[in-house]
């Protein structure tokens, strides 16, 4: 009985394939021995602990058939939703599986990248399992030796539900077929192996006799379809071969199957015949022809693949990575799809090749900003469309020039002073130009005048300061013209910003608020605005003096300042009681006893200014021990660490935090000894005495203890961030900012880490959206700037910068 091959969504090739592949296996009759295996097959189903089967044999033996038969009886059942997923052609590459894979579990997928799709697979399908009430899963993969490296298959399958089963087959005997099992991820434990005898080949289907026996023409068919991906259409091989199909055909119809006007082998076994007997020259002349072809038919579809098979050099790769190759994707049945899978694997190759170095870094930065380009302009419109093919929308402007300043601004920065870094800046300066947003462009302007200096800087401080300006708001526009001091001239910087106080202080809003941007002032306009400051009323004026006085540290205007804190304390008011913690670390003595007392009147907020005052009173020679016993456990311990750079018997003091830490509740201890005393220990280089200190931990909490005390311990750093990178690399993909938060140590990796952490970085940055990609709070081109530094030195920050200035222009 044939069966029809179950109806699903699939990108026209890949759908071909299944059904070709299930017309020729389950329309075949089955020997004795293999009917025996099918029913060992059968049996397997029923064995609870067993998800994981693999069945070999030698190359002639019908595996695929036998896997064919074995989900059309499951089909006729109730009991298992059974797939075939039959490699071989057009299912060769990994995207071509994922897509298959995709369509075969789920139809209402909403289209996505590869990775994404891979993570729907092995989470919802294959990891949970089917809904309750539906039926078990029997997924049966044919020829898996077939299929180029799958860097995703023990992803895949590493986690099964109860209710799945998974089944591949292999040629070989048992050792391959145990080979087998750690790259697809099975269990050895719950895998059973089933082996199954020879089989001749059909007369008169022998590749070797017909191989041997065919003319010049249909031999040089047979090499064109044993070196090709995928099904090769009839215009392709007459061009290919420059003779008609009809004779190239003759004599080998036997081994090749027609389909919607496209050829390929018959049986995956008989290609191999044929390609194993080709020698060197054949084989490089036949993958010549191949991607001589225009290049919107098969080369677009498998050039890739055929430059991994070849190790062809990394130059090559480049042109997948651009906006012609997207456009020919965008033209076939695959879309998209098939373009990002491309752009995941050149990304792979740059990362291998990364010791090249500024060319690699260059080509793996822009594969995943392509990529994250992609995701921001695609969507899904068809419900009825393939599962992963989306028409691609170009209406919306990826809007972020912002984004794309600040990544430039962050690449330069890391950059050695000369002509490349200014021609990275000046790319930052045209990016940041062209933000339409006033307050934003002026902010992105500011942040690139620091990083310019001198003259350069002043400049486009100036830009800045003319965008804010036009700020409509008369409160905003003054707070933006105070955070554009900092970038100017100090000459210039104290008339805007007398003129900004003017405007606060005139009825644009609470002249108290230069509290806010005095950390951003020149001590010349801090020195200026004292005389102002001082003519403010009421709390304003105690704010401002405070703040002025932080940024100038003279004693006498501290205690002047404290002095007009004092006048205005209101029970609760936090405004006051951050004022009053900032100028803490300044205070005298007599004025730091005085804002002891004030505390209580914070209430709950007291334990935190006492936290400051502590340590500035040991400082100051005065021990404070009524402070120290009216505080709670936590904050103890934090103020005594505070104080452990004033001490003059450091043991004594210590003995004190680690009584305080035993009074504490268990679950801080750990964050108290590690964060609070840590930067102590590893300051001195004591970082190992620590580390014992802290005891076992789990791999997050020694991975977060070997990086903090690293950022401390600039001694110890190499030691600490080599042990630490592991660690991290081991949380992987799933937690990407663990791996994050060691890059600005990136210096201290070794260059196998590096390579490693920059692969799994990239993949994680192209998944997003681009403006995020490029700035965002996640995995970004800005956090990114240590590493790529690290790898490739200013060439490879040049080269990047260079790619977020094409991408964008490419991606407007």
């Amino acid at each position: 009985m044939k069966m029809p091959p179950p109806h699903f969504l699939a990108p026209a090739p890949i759908e071909r394939a299944c059904r070709c592949a299930w017309d020729e296996a389950s329309s075949a009759t089955l020997d004795p021995a293999e009917q025996t295996t099918l029913a060992a097959l059968d049996r397997w189903l029923a064995e609870p602990d067993l998800p994981y089967a693999i069945l070999h044999g030698p190359r002639a033996s019908r595996r695929g058939v036998v896997a064919a038969h074995l989900v059309r009886a499951q089909q006729e059942g109730t009991d298992y939703a059974a797939q075939l997923v039959p490699i071989g052609p057009d299912l060769r590459l990994e995207r071509d599986l994922v897509a298959l894979l995709t369509s075969r579990l789920r139809v209402g997928y909403g289209g996505g990248s590869p990775r994404w799709l891979r993570m729907r697979i092995a989470k919802e399908h294959l990891r949970v399992g089917p809904t309750e009430g539906a039926p078990s899963l029997l997924l049966a993969i044919t020829d898996v030796e077939e299929a180029e490296q799958l860097v995703s298959w023990p992803a895949l399958f590493s986690a099964v539900d109860p209710r799945v089963k998974v089944l591949a087959t292999v040629e070989g005997d048992d050792a391959a077929a145990r080979a087998w099992i750690p790259r697809l991820g099975f269990d050895p434990a719950r895998t059973r192996i089933h082996p199954l005898p020879p089989q001749p080949w059909p007369a008169p289907g022998d590749p070797v006799a017909l191989l041997t026996a065919a003319g010049t023409m249909p031999a040089r068919l047979l090499s064109l379809l044993s070196v090709a991906y995928g099904r090769l259409r009839e215009d392709e091989i007459r061009t290919a071969l420059g003779a008609p199909i009809e004779g190239a055909l003759a004599g080998i119809e036997p081994l090749v199957t027609a389909v919607d006007g496209t050829y390929a082998f018959r049986w995956n076994a008989a290609r191999r015949e044929v390609e194993e007997r080709l020698d060197r020259s054949a084989r490089e002349t036949s993958m010549r022809r191949l991607l001589s072809l225009a290049p919107d038919g098969y080369p677009c579809a498998y050039r890739r693949a055929h430059l991994e098979q070849a190790t062809a050099p990394l130059q090559a790769f480049a042109a997948l990575a651009t906006k012609e190759h997207l456009a020919r994707w965008m033209a076939r049945p695959e879309g998209y799809l098939g373009f990002v899978a491309d752009l995941e694997r050149v990304r792979r190759r740059a990362v291998e090749a990364l010791p090249m170095g500024q060319e690699a870094t260059a080509l793996a930065v822009r594969a995943a900003l392509v990529e994250a380009s992609v995701n921001s302009c695609a969507r899904r419109e068809d419900d009825d469309a393939p599962v992963g093919v989306e028409p691609m929308t170009r209406e919306t402007p990826i809007a972020d020039e912002r984004r794309q300043a600040r990544a430039l601004t962050a690449l330069g920065a890391a950059m050695a002073a000369g002509p490349t870094r200014a021609e990275v800046l000046a790319w930052a300066a045209d990016a940041a130009r062209r933000i339409p947003d006033v307050e934003l462009r002026g902010d992105v302007l500011l942040s690139l005048a620091e990083v310019l200096k001198g003259e350069a800087g002043y400049t486009v401080a100036r830009e800045a300061l003319a965008a804010f300006r036009t700020v409509e708001n008369a409160e905003d526009r003054a707070h933006q013209m105070l955070v554009a001091t900092g970038g100017l001239p100090p000459e210039e910087g104290v008339a805007v910003a007398r003129e900004a106080l003017a405007s606060l202080r005139d009825g644009g809003g609470d002249p108290g608020d230069i509290e806010v941007f005095a950390s951003h002032f020149p001590r010349a306009v801090a020195e200026a605005l004292w005389s102002d400051a001082e003519a403010l009323p009421g709390p304003a004026r105690a704010r401002a003096l405070a703040a002025l006085a932080r940024v100038l540290g003279d004693p006498e205007r501290v205690r002047v300042a404290f002095a007009a804190v004092e006048q205005y304390i209101e029970p609760y008011d936090l405004n006051v009681h951050w004022t009053l913690t900032r100028l803490v670390p300044l205070l005298a003595a007599p004025e730091a006893r005085r804002a002891a007392a004030l505390a209580p009147r914070f209430g709950e907020r007291a334990a935190e200014l006492l936290e400051g005052l502590l340590p500035r009173l040991r400082a100051l020679g005065d021990p404070a021990e009524d402070l120290i016993e009216a505080l709670p456990a936590t904050s103890r311990v934090r103020a005594l660490a505070r104080s452990l750079p004033f001490a003059a018997e450091p043991v004594r003091l210590l003995a004190r935090i680690d009584e305080a830490i035993q009074q504490a509740e268990p679950r801080d201890r750990y964050g108290l000894l590690l964060f609070d005393v840590g930067p102590w220990f590893a300051a001195k280089g004591d970082s190992d005495a620590l580390l014992t200190a802290v005891g076992p931990l789990s791999d997050a909490g020694r991975l977060g203890a070997f990086g903090f005390l690293a950022r401390h311990d600039p001694v110890h750093a190499p030691e600490l961030v080599r042990q630490a990178l592991p660690l991290a690399l081991r949380f992987g993909a799933d937690e990407p900012d663990r791996l994050l938060d060691l890059v600005p140590l990136a210096r201290y990796f070794p260059p196998e880490g590096a390579a490693a952490a920059f692969g799994l970085l990239l993949d994680a940055l192209a998944g997003d959206f681009r403006s995020a990609a490029l700035a965002g709070d996640g995995v970004s081109l800005v956090r990114l700037a240590p590493l790529i530094a690290a790898i490739a030195g200013d060439d490879g920050l040049a080269g990047a910068a260079r790619e977020v200035v094409q991408v964008a222009a490419w991606f407007p």
